[in-house]
């Protein structure tokens, strides 16, 4: 009996002299610790190259998109081809993002490998999301031309009034009458457009008054009517005194109106492309660490 727990105890020394020999003193061996430190090097650097395309490829995207809502806002292109470049872009960057997602997968791998309680990196676009933000630029691609063909209409109303007075001096009836008439028509448009913008009834309200006195002018001009014509062209002229005002709250309506045609889509953009800085900063991070 006493040879045989002699023997076990032997055994015992033997067994664990061995785990201290293969793990060292309070930890894994050189040669492990190095493997993971390179694993976890090889992933970072992996990690920051798939980031870093990631990146380059949704930068001219979000380039597009601003540029289409500023053709919205102001300027004689159509933003419809920029929305849908950026539509196309955000699609065509899915697979970058699926690289980078499996790169962050393998680097939270590595680091766990090393130490199983080390925190993971967040993917910095889900599955599929990237599909979804080029749907809606696709869509605000449609609504952006809208948009601006209705911007164009307001901005025609003032032109089409001041060519109406210009007939008037003439002497031209029928032309003032055309002219007053693509007035009231696009202004009537612009009224109806239901897009929730605050200062566009300043400007609808200003303008349908100096509407109507330029059609009470021709109609009483055509009647002969000299004295109605007069007090209409002083009404008029009371009116215009309000167009600068009118102007800047139409101004001020197709600046926020032509920004949100794709402010959403666009806002989506930019919060993952701030995810990507933050992620690179993740994995430089790491890497240092793991250098230390």
């Amino acid at each position: 009996m006493i040879g045989r727990r002699l023997a076990t105890s032997a055994m015992a020394v033997v067994a664990v002299a061995g785990g201290i020999l293969l793990l060292g003193p309070g930890g894994p061996s050189p040669a492990v610790e190095v493997a993971a430190r390179r694993a976890i090097l090889r992933t970072a650097d992996e990690a920051d190259v798939a980031l870093s395309g990631l990146a380059a490829a949704l930068v001219p995207a979000v380039d597009a998109g601003r540029a289409g809502s500023a053709r919205a806002v102001a300027g004689d292109e159509a933003p419809g081809p920029m929305f849908a470049d950026a539509a196309e872009l955000t699609r065509a960057a899915e697979a970058k993002a699926a690289a980078a997602r499996e790169a962050l997968v393998a680097l939270n791998r590595a680091r766990n490998a090393r130490d199983p309680g080390a925190s993971e990196l967040e993917p910095v676009a889900e599955p599929g999301e990237l599909d979804s933000i080029a749907e809606q630029l696709s869509a605000a691609a449609e609504a952006g031309d809208e948009f601006a063909a209705m911007r164009d209409r307001a901005f025609s109303v003032i032109g089409e009034l001041d060519d109406a007075i210009a007939a008037l001096d003439a002497g031209d009836l029928a032309g003032a009458r055309d002219h007053v008439g693509r007035a009231r028509d696009a202004h009537t448009a612009v009224a109806a457009w239901d897009v929730g913008l605050v200062t566009l009834p300043v400007w609808v309200e200003t303008t349908d008054a100096m509407i109507a006195a330029v059609e009470r002018i021709i109609t009483a001009t055509e009647r002969g009517d000299s004295a109605a014509a007069q007090r209409a062209a002083e009404d008029f002229v009371a009116r215009a005194d309000d167009a600068a005002p009118a102007d800047r709250a139409l101004r001020i309506a197709i600046g926020e109106g032509g920004s949100a045609v794709a402010a959403v889509p666009l806002e989506r953009l930019a919060t993952i492309l701030t995810s990507i800085d933050d992620a690179r900063a993740a994995v430089a991070s790491v890497r240092e660490a793991a250098q230390r």
